[in-house]
């Protein structure tokens, strides 16, 4: 069960990272090579290693489109893979064996995404000139240690409620 709150978790912190990435920028349009400031809904320079990179639209455009690539790959099966599991659990007899498979096969199915979601990230990053690589390293470093904080925090608060 810790493994797999454990991909829960990653996954969902690659997912926040990179889409925060694609907020949509509301200032006016620059010029083809222009710097632009990432813009955020919790506003510049929060959320994920990619937040506050001075991207070119030409950059942006090519992480749109890998994005884009990304999400047409993914299916849709997900739904269908818990509603499944939710199932056996509410069911009168709960199957051991159907539940771990079917865990296993919602488990393959995170691992694909994520392996998925860390190759459009790897494209991303590789369109990154190297002061940008350097500041998304950064990014990606104060993201990790807010991270773990937060998992002590949480840690000593379920502790004491004991």
């Amino acid at each position: 069960m810790r493994k797999l709150t454990a991909l829960f978790v990653a996954s969902t912190l690659a997912l926040g990272s990179a889409s925060m990435a694609f907020a949509a920028d509301t200032s006016a349009p620059a010029a083809d090579n222009a710097p632009m400031k990432m813009m955020h809904h919790n506003g510049p320079g929060k959320g994920g290693p990619f937040a506050g990179l001075n991207l070119t639209e030409q950059q942006r455009q090519q992480m749109r489109d890998i994005m884009k690539q990304a999400h047409q790959k993914r299916g849709q099966g997900m739904k269908e893979e818990r509603q499944a599991l939710h199932n056996m659990v509410a069911s009168d007899n709960f199957d051991e064996a159907k539940a771990k498979a079917q865990i296993d096969t919602i488990s393959k199915a995170q691992s694909e995404r994520m392996l998925e979601r860390a190759k459009a990230e790897n494209k991303m990053y590789n369109l990154l000139t190297p002061e940008q690589k350097k500041q998304y390293n950064e990014n990606y470093q104060q993201r990790e240690q807010k991270m773990m904080e937060h998992m002590k925090s949480m840690k000593e608060k379920m502790a004491t409620a004991e």
